[in-house]
């Protein structure tokens, strides 16, 4: 399945097999990572208020000025009367939520590279081998004044190749645009179309067939994002109904995908700079299965829930090349309870996935726009199917840069 499938593509990029947006073994057991920050968070969605004000917040206190003014505006846009962006931007001295065009546009380049202990997630009764991997992954967000209505569109491109486990290379482009409505006291409401391409395993296909993709294929999607009125915990609720189109193939579907999405919001739940997003989810595939054994192992629908807590503290200014150090500590925990209804072992297949992270980050290296992250992962996944069951440390290093 694929929802949310960019999700999942950046778990790919930082531990070499996925699911960008939450999906499937490619990605049919993909799951977000714990190695999103609170930026690749909102690279998942855009337009949640409370994470956007989050990130602003944590640009601020790092002294990315600059780059917290445009993510206060991008809120602006979204919600004009926000107070808190509103004071912020008077604070920084800059109040316009977008340019004298009536438009925002924000860039972001991200290149990096990892190591894995078990890049292809095997089971313990199996033996893992490590790899490496690099990607890069280029991002526009664009808003802007269409008369009286906002209209905010998305476009995200990605690659990775790794050095020996080659099923694990991905590269996908994604697109989705639509207006914002105001609903007055109901809050707003997005309506988007979009669509993907996806390809996983080796290109072109060799003409001998001895290597051969994974899994190719394209998709339409129609979203819809809710944004409440008042400011509290839930930042919005997110539909994405599409139709995945596979390539002809033996090992996967084409057929109707949904996702949707709560998102809950903490901040400052401790003394130090935090932040707790908690989301609940369900996710459910529609596609019609060939006759076949080994394909009724893919669940038709499951229930979701993940929970992403991220502390960020300041450890030094003006060291190693960097104009800010930040000390990074996270967790990402999520459980998937699947109901397939097949007669096979995985119809209750119940999996906990745990990813611990610490790191650190390095802001304006030599004075240039460029961020730094360095970090490691244990990534397990505890699961009643034996067969599901992992564990992977990673390390990784990723430059980005915003203009």
């Amino acid at each position: 399945m694929r929802l949310g499938y960019r999700a999942g593509i950046l778990v790919a990029a930082l531990c070499a097999v996925p699911p960008l947006a939450a999906q499937r073994a490619a990605a049919q057991t993909a799951l977000p990572d714990a190695s999103l920050s609170q930026f690749e968070t909102l690279l998942q969605n855009p337009n949640e208020i409370a994470a956007n004000l989050a990130y602003a917040d944590s640009l601020r206190a790092a002294g990315q000025t600059d780059a917290a003014r445009q993510i206060y505006r991008k809120v602006l846009s979204l919600d004009p009367n926000n107070p808190t962006a509103t004071a912020a931007l008077a604070s920084l001295g800059g109040g316009a939520p977008l340019s004298s065009s009536g438009a925002q546009t924000d860039y972001t380049l991200r290149v990096g590279g990892a190591y894995e202990s078990n890049a292809p997630r095997r089971p313990p009764n199996f033996r893992s081998f490590d790899d490496t991997l690099g990607f890069g992954e280029f991002t526009v967000n664009d808003t802007r004044q269409l008369g009286d209505i906002t209209l905010q569109t998305n476009f995200d491109i990605y690659s990775n190749i790794h050095n020996r486990y080659s099923p694990g290379d991905i590269s996908y482009v994604a697109l989705d645009t639509g207006p914002i409505f105001d609903l007055n006291t109901a809050g707003k409401l997005r309506v988007a179309v979009g669509g993907e391409y996806v390809l996983q395993g080796q290109s072109p296909i060799p003409a001998n067939g001895g290597r051969v993709r994974q899994f190719e294929f394209d998709s339409g999607n129609l979203i819809f994002n809710w944004f409440p009125a008042s400011k509290n915990q839930l930042q919005s609720v997110n539909l994405l109904v599409g139709y995945d189109n596979f390539r002809d193939s033996a090992s996967f579907r084409s057929g109707v995908v949904m996702r949707l999405t709560a998102p809950f919001v903490f901040d400052e739940i401790l003394p130090i700079h935090t932040q707790l997003i908690m989301t609940p989810g369900f996710i459910y595939n529609g596609a019609d299965e060939p006759n076949s054994v080994a394909l009724q192992l893919q669940p038709a629908h499951y229930n979701e829930l993940s929970v992403d807590f991220l502390s960020l503290t300041p450890l030094a200014e003006h060291q190693f090349g960097a104009e800010r150090i930040v000390a990074k500590l996270g967790l990402f925990a999520d459980t998937d309870y699947y109901d397939s209804h097949d007669p096979v072992p995985t119809n209750d297949r119940q999996d906990i996935r745990l990813i611990p992270l610490v790191g650190v980050r390095f802001m304006r290296v030599f004075g240039t726009p460029v961020q730094l992250d360095l970090d490691y992962r244990y990534d397990r996944n505890f699961s009643n199917d034996f067969a599901q069951r992992f564990e992977d440390n990673i390390v990784s290093l990723i430059a980005t840069v915003r203009f």
